[in-house]
């Protein structure tokens, strides 16, 4: 198991593998994708003009300045294609990375000759928290770095201080960084590191619409950096990279949070159902570590995922994490629907209830 939402050859009832925000896409943006439609018959904007406008000022607006403009935008097939992209214009050969953290980082490595990846442990003492021990790590032998900010599996973010000392150590060392952000507006503690792009000429941001409008079906990446590391992402990119539906959706998704206190809302129903299945989970006797968005990484000697599994009940077996193994769990907030309670409330996963 590499990702969540592994559904297909399941028989699922609840899905807390799926690490996306618990509040339902908003109608708006449904509605934009079934107008889409209309334009099926038509070529998407090559430039993504629309879509990059409003993405900048969607992020301007949750940064609280006017830095950003679309020559600072780009656009992809989610997050994962830009990812791909990115590692494929830098070509290293010497990576750091934070170790546990995301699978794709390694996929997206996969295409490059002999690169070397250098893991930095993170250790469970610390509840899994990023130290400014990694900052020992970026030599001028490093090329590029790729951080999560939240992390993932286990939801911490990057302290706001240590992420400048980083971002100012790469700079110095001459080391491209690569900032995955797609949980960043669903994390009360997170920051984000888009004010450093004026800084600094080696950094991108990724980040997606995909777990905040809860739509990774549709695929709706994006990432941010300075106008001519963007141009030069674009060349490395398909010319029409972006469907109708995403482009349309995407401008709809990014105009919502224009318009409306989304994220903000976001944010707090997640940190309450963050520490609602945290104490219940607790008082399982399950060791559950701290996080800072909508999952939490727990830790138990039962087999938990084949014992939900057998009740139609999805989570994410960390295994396949190389600095994790066996007995590490990732389960999601979920939240916002009627059946919430009935799931986890005064109930033992040994048997789960279901309604």
């Amino acid at each position: 198991m590499l990702h969540g939402g592994e559904i297909y050859d399941k028989e699922i009832e609840y899905d807390f593998s799926v690490n996306l925000n618990p509040m339902p896409c908003p109608e708006e943006i449904i509605n934009a994708l079934k107008d889409s439609v209309c334009d099926a018959g038509k070529y998407p904007d090559i430039r993504q003009q629309a879509f990059r406008r409003a993405v900048a000022d969607a992020e301007n607006k949750l940064l609280g300045t006017a830095l950003l403009t679309k020559e600072n935008v780009i656009g992809g097939n989610g997050a994962s294609e830009l990812l791909l992209s990115m590692v494929r214009m830098i070509n290293p050969r010497n990576v750091l990375l934070p170790a546990p953290s995301f699978y794709g980082y390694r996929h997206a490595l996969k295409g490059i000759p002999d690169v070397k990846i250098t893991e930095f442990f993170l250790k469970e003492e610390n509840n899994f928290e990023l130290t400014g021990d990694f900052l020992l790590q970026i030599t001028e032998d490093t090329d590029l770095c790729i951080l999560a900010n939240p992390n993932n599996p286990t939801g911490r973010a990057v302290d706001e201080k240590l992420l400048e000392r980083i971002i100012d150590r790469c700079t110095k060392t001459d080391t491209w960084i690569i900032i995955d952000e797609c949980f960043l507006h669903l994390s009360d503690q997170a920051k984000s590191a888009a004010k450093y792009i004026e800084t600094t000429n080696k950094l991108f941001i990724v980040n997606a619409y995909t777990k905040l409008f809860s739509l990774p079906g549709v695929r709706i990446g994006y990432a941010v950096s300075g106008k001519e590391n963007i141009e030069n992402l674009r060349n490395n990119l398909p010319e029409w990279n972006m469907s109708v539906f995403a482009l349309k959706a995407g401008e709809r998704c990014a105009n919502y949070i224009l318009d409306t206190d989304f994220v903000e809302k976001s944010k707090d129903g997640i940190r309450l159902l963050r520490e609602k299945i945290t104490a219940l989970l607790r008082k399982q006797g399950y060791t559950v570590f701290p996080s800072d968005t909508c999952f939490v990484l727990l830790k138990t000697d039962k087999d938990l995922y084949n014992t939900l599994l057998k009740e139609k009940i999805l989570i994410r077996d960390c295994k396949s994490f190389d600095a994790l193994k066996g007995g590490y769990y990732r389960i999601s907030v979920l939240g916002g629907k009627s059946d919430y309670d009935s799931i986890w409330e005064e109930t033992d996963f040994s048997g789960i209830k279901k309604r």
